[in-house]
C-alpha cells in the first residue's frame, strides 16, 4: 500500500528502482517530473502524488490507459511504471528542448507569426490524431508544450479523458488551443497604456485572426471540429 504522507522531492543522484535522478523538472497538481538516466539513456520520471492518489485513485489510471493507446512521435511515450510501497512513478520517453512557459518567461521570446503559425498547425496535427482515437488531452497550456527547433511535443496526459461529448468533449482543448495562442501574441505585445483592456482591443489582430480567435474561445459561434479549426487556422496567413 502507498504511504500518504507528503514527500521531500528527491535530491540528484538518488536511485529510484535503478533509476538515477539528474534534476527535478516540473511539479503539477498531480504530478513531480524529474529527469532521470539508465544505462546512459535518459527519460521523465513522473511520480504520482500520493495525495492525488489518495483522493483520486480511480482517476490517475486514467493517464497510463490512454499514454499506452498512443503512438505518436509528438508525444512521449510511457516506457515503463514502478509501482512499490512507496512509489507510483511512470517512465516516459524523454523530449529535448523548452516549453513555451520557459521561453516566454523565462527567455523573454518574441513569438513571430511565422512561429506561431508552426507551432499552431503541429498542435492542430496532435489535437487531430487524439480526437480521432476518441481522446481530449484538456490541458493545453504553456507548460505543457515543448518547443525544440522545428519540433513540437505535447506532454502531461494526467486530465486526459475519453470524449463522451458530455463532460469530455472536443471543445475543452479548442478553448485551450485558444488561450495558448493568446500566449503566443502576447510575447511581442507592449503595452503603451497604462489602462487594461481586453485582449482583442489590445492586440492588432487581422480580422480573420479576430474572428478565428473568438470562435476558438466560444465567444462567438463554437467550432464543431479539429478540420474546421484546421481551414480557418490556414486561411490566416500567417506564413
Amino acid at each position: 500500500m502507498i504511504s500518504f504522507f507528503s514527500r521531500k522531492k528527491y535530491p540528484s543522484g538518488f536511485l529510484i528502482d535503478g533509476y538515477k535522478i539528474i534534476r527535478l523538472l516540473g511539479e503539477g497538481r498531480f504530478g513531480i517530473c524529474y529527469l532521470v538516466d539508465l544505462d546512459g539513456k535518459q527519460y521523465v520520471l513522473k511520480e504520482i502524488k500520493p495525495k492525488a492518489i489518495k483522493k483520486n485513485d480511480k482517476k490517475v489510471v486514467f493517464e497510463e490507459k490512454i499514454l499506452l493507446s498512443i503512438d505518436n512521435v509528438a508525444i512521449p511515450k510511457i516506457i515503463d511504471t514502478i509501482k512499490n510501497g512507496t512509489t507510483y512513478a511512470y517512465i516516459l520517453e524523454y523530449k529535448s528542448g523548452k516549453t513555451i512557459e520557459d521561453m516566454i518567461f523565462g527567455d523573454k521570446h518574441r513569438f513571430t507569426n511565422c512561429e506561431i503559425y508552426k507551432i499552431g498547425i503541429k498542435l492542430i496535427d496532435i489535437m487531430k490524431y487524439l480526437h480521432r482515437r476518441n481522446i481530449v488531452h484538456r490541458d493545453i497550456r504553456v507548460p505543457n508544450v515543448i518547443v525544440d527547433k522545428d519540433s513540437v511535443y505535447l506532454v502531461d496526459f494526467g486530465l486526459a479523458r475519453l470524449i463522451d461529448n458530455k463532460k469530455y468533449a472536443p471543445y475543452e482543448d479548442f478553448l485551450y488551443f485558444g488561450h495558448l495562442l493568446l500566449h503566443l501574441y502576447y510575447s511581442s505585445f507592449i503595452k503603451i497604456n497604462k489602462k487594461s483592456k481586453p485582449w482583442y482591443e489590445e492586440l492588432e489582430l487581422s480580422s480573420t485572426e479576430l474572428k478565428f480567435l473568438k470562435k476558438l474561445l466560444g465567444l462567438d459561434e463554437e467550432y464543431e471540429n479539429i478540420y474546421a479549426i484546421e481551414k480557418d487556422f490556414l486561411a490566416l496567413g500567417l506564413i
